[in-house]
């Protein structure tokens, strides 16, 4: 298993990693979400609720979350 990762000019954090299809399992991507820290993983995850919003064709507006209400009334005996 051969494991490089490095930090760019802009910032990014770039990691590799060849291992052979028997050896791999999740913890490269467990050690990469972990190095970003919890603000740049919140951004990428809302980057793909928009790319999804656009997907559905619909027109990238901030999402709401959805409200439903209903009102249930005793009968009088």
């Amino acid at each position: 298993m051969n494991s490089q990762d490095h930090k760019t000019s802009t910032g990014r954090v770039v990691m590799s990693r060849v291992v052979r299809r028997d050896q791999h399992d999740r913890s490269f991507d467990l050690e990469f979400w972990q190095k970003l820290g919890a603000e740049k993983r919140f951004a990428a995850a809302w980057q793909m609720v928009k790319e999804v919003q656009l997907m559905r064709g619909q027109d990238g507006h901030q999402p709401r979350l959805q409200r439903s209400i209903s009102v249930l009334k005793r009968r009088e005996s």
